[in-house]
């Protein structure tokens, strides 16, 4: 027994010098073959990963097997279970083939075999090689082998660390070597790009593997921007938060991990070669500020011993890219002041923001090698970008259009308030090609700011479509021309805006002091609308009065009362005339019914839009609805034809106020025609009230006032109204006569009848403090009873003393006295009084108004008869 302890010591010491572990473990297998008694053939097997290859085979009549052997199998033919065989115990068996886990050609191997005695090899806590033993005879191993061989495994498990932390010293050492030769390389870089495609070739220097990648902090993901032994496309984006590799820029230290840990996110493809482990190592500056990561990839568990050195290639790697991007930075600021210095000369001579931004298009497609170039501007209100300059390729196509959210990549330039480079915006699912045609292109975008730093649109060029060349570093002269761009236009936008303001203002200013000097809603709209159409670019407008349906319930006609337009689209307008509406239907109806003004971008566009209004090129319109007394009275409209016009809330809310004002015009009219009717209601019941005391015929007083006013109309005179209360107030001072008096059926006295004519003064002096009546009205009142020869009272007066409106109504007066029968007399028939009037004519009474009161009669008469 002392001879095989000491041969075992001996192959133990020959063992420590073993180079390699397949080295190890084939002197190993040899050794084991002379020291276990009844050993005639033998295999040994070594961990890779999470299996076992074959590195010797002593006896056997195959070749070395090239698979692995899963450790279920090694047990499975072990006949123990894992802890036995961590505690290195060998078991020794008969021999059953189809245990092995062997191909099939290869069982034949085991045909001649008996007994087997497998000894496991354990290092820390995993079974890291197994030694076979075999026998052919038919009796088993002699009894003094088990021992032996428990004694030669765990002697082999205290070899086997021994050699393995040499080879990791050595190699640690070595490793850090290479990182003194790699820290040195990377301090002859001179440009980060090409620094970020060494990194993954750098860190396998420094590991001896073969497939790594380096993943660039950009935006809020970390992208694949390098790789080595590498099968999936570059440009890969990791979220930001997701995965190992934000752990370790996160936590700033190295990460070492298997690949089935939950926590890597999307593991690649690594094809026929896979790895199981993972090594992250962030890319860090002396400040901590993370560039980014690399990732190295193996078959087998990376050493922690070895973050130290990784974290040192990481650091020194992230301070030469901080020098570089320092360095780099430095130079776009050179290049950036030279740009701003060239392009700030040729904008400076832009007078408008139209020219302005056709200049800024024109250099993007100068400083660059792009095929179009584009200005695109965000609209707030309609939360769109609109592409509002254009040059180059395909610019009459672009120019104009308008995206929405999401689409189009000016809205990622917006979104990041950075610089976007994509050198193929054909695979970009948000891509918006002006040509209809999605092909390959480069595409590069900055955003256009104003001076507060708010950003207000994008500046772009691209190669679609006719080609031309777009480099990265080009963003760095559109940056330039972006920054003077955002300036300018903001300026110029400011001045244009002031200008803008200042003359909406003066017209603002006489258009409200027009509207002082009318009365009439009317006459008001219509200046209003001139106004309205000058502020907003609108080509019409009107005034639309709703007459609802006496047969359909919240339904009627848009009546035109009003319109104005510019040259001949005030003829366009008025096809709006009686055009049908539903109160909360269309857009007047929804206008009437909610009392909110509505706007239609696009006419044509409109699913509801009428045949015939489409066919005259209707596009904008805006209407704001119009109530009297919280009823809807009509809608103020203005529209643009042939052509779309941005309509803005500053209009919006100048509309409003003038429909505002029209309303209360609209009010004051209803309310001044109220009590109009109210007061001459009234004075006619007061005029019938004195018809009844004075015995006069029924009806005297409606028939003189409505003379009155016919005779007035057709001398034209002046104030029809007061010629109306005149009429109905002319015996007013009866009142104050005595009904001795004023109902005696006789003859009156001298001083009776001296009593009697100063009803005249009487009357008057009653209205002297009715400031309502105007003096026309008095006039009558107290004149009535004058003639043009002096022989009336009570003053006697002659001809043009008389005021006009007291000579006509003397003619109205007698015409309707001589028609009607009174106790004295009888009624006259029409030709008698008529012929009467002109025998007094010239004499008593004016004989002009004669002539025309004859006049009126007869035309009455003629009208009567149908001629």
């Amino acid at each position: 027994m002392s001879c095989s302890y000491q041969g075992m010591l001996a192959l133990l010491r020959e063992l420590v010098g073993s180079p390699s572990l397949p080295s190890f473990l084939t002197a190993a297998l040899e050794g084991a073959l002379r020291l276990i008694p009844g050993a005639q053939t033998g295999s040994a097997l070594v961990r890779v990963g999470n299996g076992y290859r074959f590195v010797a085979l002593r006896g056997h009549p195959i070749a070395l097997p090239t698979y692995a052997l899963s450790l279920e199998d090694e047990l499975r033919w072990y006949g123990g279970t894992l802890e036995e065989a961590m505690a290195a115990l060998p078991k020794l068996s008969r021999i059953r083939p189809e245990l092995s886990g062997l191909a099939d050609a290869d069982r034949v191997a085991l045909e001649p075999i008996n007994w087997a005695l497998t000894i496991p090899v354990p290092l820390g806590n995993r079974v890291e090689a197994w030694l076979c033993l075999d026998r052919m005879e038919e009796d088993a191993f002699p009894k003094e082998a088990l021992p032996l061989a428990h004694e030669l495994g765990r002697s082999l498990g205290v070899v086997l660390q021994t050699l393995q932390e040499r080879n990791n010293t050595q190699a640690r050492l070595e490793r850090e070597e290479r990182l003194a030769r790699v820290l040195g390389v990377l301090s002859t870089f001179n440009e980060a790009d090409l620094l970020w495609q060494s990194l993954p070739h750098l860190i396998l220097q420094i590991l001896g593997l073969r497939r790594a990648v380096a993943l660039k902090h950009m935006g809020e993901g970390l992208v694949t921007v390098s790789a080595c032994n590498w099968s999936e496309p570059l440009g890969r984006v990791i979220p930001a938060g997701m995965g190992v590799s934000w752990i370790a820029l996160t936590e700033a230290r190295v990460q070492m991990v298997p690949l089935d840990d939950p926590r890597v996110y999307q593991l690649p493809d690594f094809g026929d070669e896979p790895e199981e482990y993972g090594l992250f190592v962030p890319i860090l500056d002396a400040h901590g500020e993370g560039f980014g990561v690399v990732i190295a990839y193996s078959q087998e568990a990376f050493e922690p011993e070895d973050a130290a050195v990784l974290e040192s290639f990481g650091r020194g790697a992230g301070q030469v890219l901080a020098r570089l991007e320092a360095q780099a930075a430095r130079e776009r600021e050179l290049v950036r002041l030279q740009s701003l210095t060239h392009t700030s000369q040729r904008l400076t001579a832009a007078q408008t923001t139209e020219e302005l931004l056709q200049l800024i298009v024109q250099e993007a497609l100068q400083q660059t090698k792009a095929s179009t170039s584009l200005v695109t501007l965000y609209r707030p209100k309609e939360d769109v970008l609109e592409v509002v300059a254009a040059a180059g390729h395909a610019a009459e196509l672009a120019a104009g259009t308008k995206h929405v959210r999401g689409k189009g990549l000016a809205w990622q330039v917006l979104g990041q308030r950075s610089a976007l480079y994509l050198p193929d915006v054909s695979v970009e699912a948000s891509a918006v090609f002006a040509s209809g045609n999605r092909v390959k292109a480069a595409y590069l975008g900055v955003p256009l700011g104003d001076p507060e730093g708010r950003m207000v649109g994008v500046l772009s060029v691209d190669t679609a479509g006719a080609g031309g060349e777009i480099q990265p570093q080009d963003r760095y002269a559109l940056e330039a021309l972006a920054k003077v761009a955002g300036v300018m236009l903001s300026r110029l936008q400011a001045l244009e805006q002031a200008y803008w303001q200042t003359d909406n203002y003066r017209l603002l200013v006489q258009m409200s002091s027009d509207l002082e000097l009318l009365d009439d809603p009317q006459a008001m709209a219509r200046r209003a609308i001139e106004t309205l159409l000058g502020l907003t670019g609108l080509h019409a407008g009107g005034v639309l009065r709703f007459q609802p349906s006496s047969e359909y319930p919240h339904s009627g006609q848009m009546e035109l009362v009003v319109r104005h337009g510019r040259s001949a689209m005030g003829e366009l307008i008025a096809h709006l005339n009686n055009l049908p509406v539903r109160i909360g239907e269309g857009f007047m109806g929804k206008a009437l019914a909610t009392g909110q003004t509505q706007i239609l971008e696009d006419y044509q566009t409109w699913e509801g839009a009428w045949p015939r209004l489409k066919e005259l090129a209707l596009r904008t319109v805006i209407t704001t609805p119009l109530q009297v007394r919280g009823q809807p009275y009509g809608a103020l409209t203005l529209a643009s034809f042939h052509h779309k016009v941005a309509v803005s809330e500053e209009n919006v809310s100048l509309l409003e106020s003038v429909a505002r004002r029209l309303e209360r015009a609209w009010e004051r009219v209803r309310h001044l025609e109220e009590i109009t009717r109210t007061r001459e209601d009234a004075l006619r019941s007061l005029g019938l009230g004195l018809e009844l005391r004075d015995l006069e015929t029924k009806g005297h007083t409606d028939r003189v006032v409505a003379l009155t006013e016919a005779l007035g109309q057709r001398l034209g005179f002046p104030d029809l109204e007061g010629l109306r209360m005149g009429a109905y107030l002319h015996d007013l001072g009866k009142l104050a006569i005595p009904d001795s008096i004023l109902l005696k059926p006789g003859t009156l006295t001298d001083a009776e009848w001296r009593i009697m004519q100063s009803h005249c003064d009487i009357g008057f002096g009653m209205l002297e403090n009715l400031g309502f009546l105007s003096q026309t009205a008095r006039n009558i009142v107290r004149y009535h009873h004058e003639r043009v020869d002096g022989s009336g009272y009570p003053f006697g007066l002659t001809r043009d003393e008389i005021p006009l409106e007291a000579r006509l109504f003397a003619v109205v007066d007698v015409f309707d006295a001589l028609l009607q029968s009174r106790p004295y007399k009888a009624a006259w028939s029409q030709q008698d009084a008529l012929r009467e009037l002109r025998k007094q004519a010239g004499d008593t009474l004016d004989a002009y108004v004669v002539q025309e009161f004859i006049a009126l009669i007869s035309q009455q008469v003629q009208a009567k008869k149908g001629l």
